[in-house]
């Protein structure tokens, strides 16, 4: 009686064992496929699996990257192999092509790139006519094995809609200086000043994963302008700034819109430029005329220095290398005169964007 309990406790064991690693191992279920059919499941240029279709169509078939010496996770693409008698489904990474066909085979490309985690499951529809995709981190539902439509491609997980890895980012928009025409017209009330100015904005970004980025960029924005004057004198002038940005995002995907902050640092270096004339004068001392001759010059105070900075955009991806993005930010603007000497720079710029990313490498 007691050997008996021990059997029982030990298939107890052993089926959760089974089960547990049925929900937590990478698999490949396809489905639709002729009824005893010979299903084959390929990474890269390697056969990784076989198995026989079921009655019902249903073959199943293990990835497990990680027993295979490779990364847990991966994004591939996949392929549909459409033979008489048989289906052979690749998943392919990255910087690989898939080896050609088996004769007399039918090749499908599947849309997009698909995001490989330890427990995501991949069903396949590999009917003759038509070919689909449905993905979920854990075990698939019932209903996606049993009556699967076709001509349509699903994820119910809404992080893969939105990608990760290297993207590019460009816009323009406008950028207002806080400061500029303050320092400049200082109490002049005959001074013209413009604040507001056309920026771009173009960098790189690394997503390592959909909701974690780090980003660097370029912001230049148009000179703010000022120029007044008093009696007998004119000026005008121009604080031109170059800014490299530097920052940690954290992303929130929506399907396929992302809403992002970011804070960081900010690297600029500035040049204000004034150039000032002085009208001619004619005086009088003691009786005699003295003319004074007028003239231009020029003044230059170039600064640079670091700072922080703080924003935060949306973008929707049209696809999964091309999207749309809108943005807010912030940058203070701190710097002391370069190469030493005297003259400080305390500014900020309040910025708004839109422009276009790319993803970089296959999708």
């Amino acid at each position: 009686m007691r050997e008996l309990r021990r059997l029982a406790l030990l298939a107890a064991a052993l089926t959760v064992t089974v089960a547990a690693g049925r929900a937590t191992a990478q698999t490949v279920v396809v489905v639709k496929a002729p009824p005893g059919a010979t299903v084959e499941l390929g990474l890269n240029a390697t056969t990784i699996g076989t198995a026989t279709a079921d009655a019902a169509g249903i073959a199943t078939l293990m990835v497990n990257l990680e027993s295979r010496g490779r990364k847990p996770q991966t994004d591939v693409r996949i392929f549909v192999d459409v033979c008489e008698k048989a289906r052979r489904v690749t998943l392919l990474e990255a910087g690989w092509e898939a080896p050609p066909p088996a004769a007399g085979c039918a090749r499908h490309q599947i849309f997009g790139a698909y995001y490989l985690q330890k427990i995501t499951t991949v069903v396949v529809s590999a009917g003759e006519e038509a070919q689909a995709v449905w993905i979920k981190q854990g075990p698939a539902p019932e209903a996606w094995l049993r009556d699967v439509p076709v001509n349509t491609t699903k994820e119910s997980d809404p992080d893969r809609l939105v990608p990760h890895g290297f993207i590019l980012f460009g816009g323009a928009g406008l950028t207002k200086f806080k400061n500029a025409s303050t320092v400049s017209c200082g109490t002049l009330t005959s001074c013209a000043s413009d604040n507001t100015q056309i920026a771009g904005w173009f960098g790189g970004e690394y997503w390592v994963r959909p909701f974690v980025a780090v980003s660097v960029g370029y912001l230049k924005p148009g000179g703010a302008t000022a120029d007044g004057g008093g009696s007998g004198y004119r000026f005008d002038s121009s604080l031109d700034p170059n800014v490299v940005t530097m920052t940690g995002r954290v992303g929130f995907p929506l399907d396929r819109a992302r809403v992002y902050g970011e804070i960081g640092a900010n690297y600029n270096w500035t040049t204000l430029t004034t150039n000032q004339t002085m009208d001619e004068k004619t005086l009088t001392v003691d009786g005699l005329t003295v003319v004074v001759p007028g003239g231009t010059q020029k003044f230059e105070l170039k600064t640079d220095g670091w700072s922080w900075m703080w924003g935060g955009g949306v973008e929707f991806w049209l696809s999964r290398s091309v999207a749309v993005w809108g943005a807010f930010s912030w940058v203070k603007l701190k710097g002391h005169a370069s190469g030493g000497g005297e003259g400080t720079l305390d500014d900020s710029l309040t910025s708004v964007f839109a422009g276009i990313r790319f993803r970089l490498g296959k999708s």
